[in-house]
């Protein structure tokens, strides 16, 4: 799942067919979903919100929620690759 391959890649390496395969991915985001879906798949609150505008501030970034991956950037405080 995190390197996004087809399903039907993983029946070699995991004996396992495609169908079975997109079952178990299925089970596994469900399991996510139900054990971290409260505390990191909700809306950002009134703290949540100032704790990223101060962390954005100190970046050199005032007012910004979100943040600069620097996939599509050339500036300077880019981490080098």
């Amino acid at each position: 799942m995190a390197y996004g391959i087809p399903a039907d890649l993983v029946d070699d390496h995991l004996a396992m067919g495609e169908s079975q395969a997109i079952m178990c991915v299925k089970r596994f985001a469900v399991g996510i979903v139900q054990v971290f879906g409260e505390e990191y798949l909700r809306s950002p609150n009134a703290e949540d919100a100032a704790r990223l505008l101060a962390m954005n501030k100190a970046r050199g970034f005032p007012g910004m929620l979100g943040s600069i991956d620097c996939m599509h950037w050339s500036w300077k405080n880019c981490p080098k690759a």
